[in-house]
């Protein structure tokens, strides 16, 4: 034994568990084929077919198992010749749950060849278990999710009604009222006959005031209506949503995220997220600051100019959007007056001003007493969202990777990202059924 080298080593673990494996795999697709060829009916031997030999990929290696196929019992079945292999029953991916699960999650997180190392360098891996392999395995099982929440929100949506608040108004309870925060990020697109990005709608649901856990998000890159309700709706109810309480949906004004709030039931209130608004007064209150302080021409034109722009975001921090629609027009009427000067600050104020009475005018019926509800302790900014677009968005797909993506393989690929994965389980005896967290989904 060399200095240092002490306990099994990397490989000789994997021949250790590879062996392992092999006996463990063989007994059991043994006693699962033993298993269905008794006929549930007339409890007799089903009549042998032929045997052939299955390769099944598991995490420690590839096993070579003995694969029987048994024909349909002729006395309960007269007249049909056919035969069925109970294994492919028991593994129909030819890969356990286990390594379905694992080579998904890990192609989640990082680039598929980074993904494709991994497992190679800790796992007795074939060599044909490259990159495209993992990117293979983590969009079939996006694809199950995505087909479980579509069966899930179309079995819900027959039993939801337009429904108004039944629950009694408790005072001070914060988790009456659920909350979506909703957000878009942007993608590099893959197809060369598209834009060079398309948007992902990010959103998290859950209820419950400032400091509480932000609950579920999803990820979608169906920006439909009906999909981007859906999918609000599926993840609510994992949240105890059942119809009842009011649903607040916090957006930063973008078009595409107007039609959640249209679509839901009411009684649903839409909010502009107050920091998008904050973040356009900001820029503003800055240069009218360096304007006063550098005791320029323009500082005696408009003495109060710093003082407005903070009148103009009280204004909107309480809720009272017509006062400042009003003063932030007559802003802007003086400093057209005053911008004959040809000062670069006026000039660039001036426009700061239009683009916030826009948005402001646009958003006007979605803005409201901010101030009220951050001393009752509920939300007013899209935090939740921004912090799902990082964790999840950002994490797989930042542009540092130089990737790009397809639309539908974004899609996939951020449903696999959900917090929670959960699918039907197989239809096999409890003994054979994968244990969590193996597979659900895979």
């Amino acid at each position: 034994m060399l200095d240092g080298d002490i306990g099994l080593s990397i490989d000789d673990g994997k021949k250790i568990l590879t062996a392992l494996q092999s006996a463990v795999v063989n007994h059991e697709a043994e006693t699962y084929a033993l298993s269905r060829r008794v006929c549930p009916d007339c409890h007799t031997f089903r009549l042998v077919k032929d045997y052939t030999m299955r390769r099944i990929r598991t995490v420690f290696g590839t096993v070579e198992v003995r694969n029987p196929r048994w024909m349909l019992c002729q006395d309960c079945y007269p007249g049909m010749v056919a035969a069925f292999a109970p294994l492919k029953e028991l593994c129909p991916d030819r890969a356990t749950p286990e390594l379905m699960e694992l080579t998904a999650r890990l192609g989640s997180m990082m680039p598929y060849r980074q993904a494709a190392s991994v497992l190679a360098e800790f796992l007795h891996i074939e060599p044909t278990e490259t990159h495209a392999t993992v990117r293979k395995r983590t969009i079939k099982v996006g694809e199950r999710l995505d087909d479980q929440i579509t069966e899930e929100t179309w079995r819900a949506r027959m039993k939801m009604e337009e429904r108004h608040q039944l629950e009694m108004q408790l005072p001070g309870d914060r988790r009456k009222e659920f909350v979506i925060s909703i957000d878009t990020a942007h993608v590099r697109s893959a197809d060369p006959n598209s834009a060079r990005s398309f948007e992902l709608v990010v959103a998290r649901c859950g209820r419950g005031g400032r400091g509480e856990v932000g609950g579920r998000y999803f990820v979608t890159a169906n920006t439909d209506q009906p999909a981007i309700r859906d999918r609000a709706l599926h993840a609510l109810r994992e949240e105890g949503y059942c119809g009842f309480g009011d649903v607040t949906v916090i957006s930063d004004g973008a078009e595409i995220l107007k039609r959640l709030p249209r679509a839901m039931p009411k009684p649903t209130t839409h909010i502009i997220d107050w920091f998008h608004i904050a973040m356009k007064i900001q820029p503003m209150q800055q240069i009218a600051d360096h304007v006063i302080r550098s005791q320029s021409g323009l500082a005696e034109t408009l003495p109060t100019i710093g003082r407005d722009i903070r009148a103009v975001k009280w204004r909107l921090w309480h809720g009272r959007v017509h006062r400042a629609i009003h003063d932030l027009e007559q802003l802007l009427a003086s400093l057209h007056v005053s911008q004959g000067e040809g000062e670069l600050s006026m000039l660039r104020l001036h426009s700061l001003g239009s683009q916030l009475l826009t948005y402001v005018r646009s958003n006007r019926s979605a803005i409201v007493n901010y101030g009220k509800r951050y001393q009752a302790a509920l939300r007013v900014a899209t935090t939740l969202a921004e912090s799902a677009v990082n964790s999840v968005i950002a994490k797989r797909m930042v542009r540092k990777q130089q990737m790009r993506w397809s639309l539908h393989g974004a899609h996939m690929l951020m449903d696999r990202l959900r917090a929670r994965f959960r699918e039907p389980e197989p239809n096999v005896p409890s003994l054979f059924k994968p244990k969590p967290p193996l597979l659900c989904a895979a």
